[in-house]
């Protein structure tokens, strides 16, 4: 059993070295994969943080009208914090894959690959897939954002201290 996951150990690694020499190869291969990465963790930035704006907003507006100043203040709160902490990790994330995108394009420009326009065309196309994901994430975060001063308006109403929460506020673009 071992030496039959020892082979298949070795299978894979020769595979991965295989395809990386390959990518190695072709540069615009390179900026494809490249892409493909960055596009697939901004979506799973977008997907995390819409989820964690919908947390907020529904939060938000289950609370609304209630008489607990306290536990609305803590529940939105805890929250917030959440989506800011989760949104800093990915966004993080996705700067290191822009860099990576920028240094392998620098140098597929510098061997002469992807004339006619081809690097420039596949990264337009990646930025426009990219800007429309994080306009829908900042749509999200500002019916979160709405959701809480609305909360915060109705404790106002009832005559009630509005909890001093932090309110989400649109992440910057990555």
């Amino acid at each position: 059993m071992r030496k039959v996951l020892v082979i298949s150990l070795l299978a894979v690694t020769a595979a991965l070295a295989s395809a990386s020499a390959a990518l190695a190869d072709d540069p615009l291969a390179t900026i494809k994969a490249d892409i493909a990465k960055l596009q697939s963790d901004v979506q799973t930035k977008h997907d995390t943080v819409v989820a964690d704006a919908a947390k907020v907003q529904s939060d938000a507006a289950s609370l609304t009208g209630s008489s607990d100043p306290k536990s609305a203040r803590a529940t939105v709160k805890a929250d917030v914090q959440k989506l800011t902490s989760d949104w800093r990790s990915l966004v993080a994330v996705c700067l290191a894959d822009r860099a990576q995108l920028r240094n392998d394009i620098a140098a597929a420009r510098s061997s002469g690959a992807g004339g006619h326009g081809e690097i420039s065309s596949l990264v337009a196309e990646a930025n426009a897939t990219i800007r429309a994901t994080n306009l829908d994430m900042r749509a999200a975060v500002a019916r979160a954002h709405a959701a809480v001063i609305a909360m915060r308006a109705s404790f106002r109403r009832a005559g009630l201290p509005a909890p001093s929460v932090p309110t989400p506020t649109a992440p910057a673009s990555s």
